[in-house]
Formats: C-alpha cells, sequence, structure tokens
C-alpha cells in the first residue's frame, strides 16, 4: 500500500502539473518565463539564471508549453525519490507523512516549469544517494559531498559553498556535553555566518543580506507581489544589525508567526502551517539524531546540511514565497530526514 500511495501522488502531481499553467497567475511563472525568454541574453556558463536559461536553450524545453515541460521534469525529479526509498508507512495520514504529499503538489508548481530549483533537486538528491551508499565510508561521504557543494556553490549558487563549513561549526557544538545541545547548535550556525558576513564586510565593505535581501528587496519595494518580501526593522549596516538582520531572517523564514498579518491570504496561511510543521519534525528529528549519533553518523550530518541551509535562508532570502520555493528544491533531503529510520536501506 505504501508504493501505491507514492505512485498515486506521482500521477496526481503530475496531472495537476498539466493544467496549472492556464489557472495559476502570472506571477508563479515570473521566473520561468525569464529564463526561457532571456530577454538580455544571458545565458552562459557561471550563475544559476544564466546556466538555467543555457539549459533549456540547448535542450529545446524553453521552447515547449510549461505542461510538456512539467510532464518531461517531474518524473525524473520523482524517480530519484523513489531511489531514496518509499516509507513503509507512507499511505497512513500523519503529520508527517501530509506534509509531503503536499510537498508534491508543490513540486507540480514550482518545479512543473522551467526552474532553477530542478538543477537544485538533482543535485541535492545526488547528495542524499551518496550518503545512503553502504560502501562509502563517513570520511568519504563527506569528502565527496563537501567538494560537490563547494563546485555547485561556485558555478551555480554562491551560498551553497557555506554549507560545509556551517555544518562543521554546528557539528563541533553539539560535541559539548549541554541539555538542550540543539538550541546551542543552529545558535552557532547563525554565528558562523554572521562570522563569514563580517569577514567579508571587511574585504567588500558590505555584508551578506545587505549585498542581497535588502538590495533586491530595495528594487521591489512597493510592487504588487512583494508584501511578503522579508526586511529587517534593523539595517545591516554593522556586526550588530548584521546579526540581528541573521536572526530575523531565519525566525521570519522557519517560524513565519510575523506573517499571520496575512491572514487573508490562503496561500499565506498554507505555507505558515506547513512550514511550522516541518520545522517542528526537523527539530524532532535533530534531537532523536543528537542521541544516535554514534549509529546514525550519516543521518546527523545529512541534517547538519539542512540546518546550515536554513541558517543561510536568513541571511540570502528575500521573502516568504522564495523561500518555500528553494525548501522545494531542498526535498530530497527533507523527504529523506523525515523516514530515514523507515527506509529498508539502513547506513552505516
Amino acid at each position: 500500500m505504501n508504493k501505491l500511495q507514492f505512485y498515486i501522488l506521482v500521477i496526481g502531481s503530475v496531472v495537476i502539473s498539466l493544467v496549472l499553467p492556464f489557472i495559476l497567475p502570472e506571477r508563479f511563472y515570473l521566473d520561468a518565463i525569464l529564463i526561457v525568454k532571456d530577454p538580455y541574453d544571458e545565458k552562459g556558463w557561471w550563475g544559476s539564471y544564466p546556466l538555467s536559461m543555457m539549459f533549456y536553450h540547448i535542450t529545446k524545453l524553453g521552447k515547449l508549453p510549461f505542461s510538456v515541460v512539467a510532464l518531461i521534469q517531474l518524473p525524473f525529479l520523482y524517480f530519484i525519490l523513489r531511489l531514496i526509498g518509499i516509507p513503509e508507512r507512507f499511505q497512513i495520514f500523519t503529520i508527517k507523512n501530509t506534509l509531503i504529499y503536499l510537498s508534491f503538489l508543490m513540486m507540480a508548481i514550482f518545479i512543473g516549469q522551467p526552474s532553477k530549483e530542478f538543477f537544485t533537486f538533482i543535485f541535492i538528491g545526488i547528495i542524499v544517494l551518496l550518503f545512503q551508499q553502504r560502501v562509502l565510508s563517513l570520511g568519504v561521504c563527506l569528502l565527496i559531498s563537501f567538494l560537490m557543494f563547494f563546485a555547485f556553490g561556485a558555478i551555480f549558487r554562491p551560498y551553497f559553498t557555506f554549507i560545509p563549513i556551517i555544518s562543521i561549526g554546528i557539528f563541533l557544538i553539539t560535541r559539548i556535553r549541554f541539555k538542550n545541545r540543539w538550541i546551542l547548535g543552529i545558535v552557532s550556525g547563525i554565528a558562523v555566518i554572521v562570522l563569514l558576513s563580517f569577514t567579508y564586510s571587511l574585504v567588500k565593505g558590505q555584508f551578506f543580506s545587505g549585498m542581497t535581501r535588502e538590495t533586491i528587496n530595495l528594487e521591489r519595494m512597493n510592487q504588487e507581489n512583494a508584501d511578503t518580501m522579508l526586511v529587517s526593522p534593523i539595517a545591516p549596516t554593522n556586526i550588530f544589525g548584521e546579526a540581528f538582520a541573521t536572526v530575523y531572517g531565519f525566525i521570519s523564514v522557519n517560524f513565519p508567526i510575523n506573517a499571520l498579518k496575512f491572514i487573508y491570504k490562503p496561500q499565506v496561511v498554507a505555507f505558515i502551517v506547513w512550514q511550522l510543521l516541518l520545522t517542528w519534525i526537523i527539530v524532532v528529528r535533530f534531537g532523536y539524531l543528537l542521541k544516535d549519533y554514534k549509529v546514525r553518523k550519516k543521518e546527523f550530518w545529512l541534517m547538519l546540511f539542512f540546518l546550515s541551509y536554513l541558517v543561510i535562508q536568513g541571511i540570502f532570502e528575500p521573502d516568504l514565497g522564495s523561500a518555500v520555493r528553494h525548501k522545494i528544491g531542498l526535498l530530497p533531503l527533507i523527504y529523506f530526514l523525515f523516514y530515514y529510520d523507515e527506509f529498508k536501506r539502513k547506513l552505516q
């Protein structure tokens, strides 16, 4: 029954993706339109937008209707999830399962079109599958994954280069005997990214959040679709402002209580519920892995990668819509962390 449920969801997601271009507002496809039209001839081999534009240009997928693109892309992504595994009790309506069901729907919305998240999803899927190989030791998996993060960051998304660094910082802190190590671990991750930002500012004169989120949002101020953007009440003009902006961004993205002011928008409310439940489950799973580290070392490091990404979102994420879109790109990792103890293929 668990396999049947998986395939029903896959088929349902693909079918839904075929009709979404005809019913969703155009704002859901602004990125896709920019990628396929490439109005300023930016396609190239360096950077997320240029590479995405080049891919859809070379493969001619950019010439196809979005529904056809979804029909081609989504089955490939679901195949990656199938390789990771199908949970033993996937057919039961639990909170954990329901969040993944909704994530399948979000895949249809956000990756059932030309998308940069298509490449992120594949990359993260490869990382998870790498750690699932029993013949590879933890050290080999870490070495390969660190090199992959640095390469992917250098070529596609720069902030992915920070994931190994932050994960090492969190790991070292969690080795300290402390009652609430999960809190200390997350705080240490935030401290690492703030220190990296401070170091960068000494060289370039600007903090990470100032050159990314704040700059993007200043350009979008007062636009119709920018009401859920994240703007820190304190400008990141010094290390204290940057630290506050990072914590503010981290809380806004992962504990989006402040977004309740948009309660009149069903899609925002849905995101709040999905995100809060996701954060709660991840925190609980992190607690389990802290206790079982000696027998769950590979799972623990994959958790550190995800926590590092959550910390990074505190600096780079411009708005709630982008936050959920980008998290769907990490769905293979979320999927694995939700069910690592249910998959038949145990890690060693």
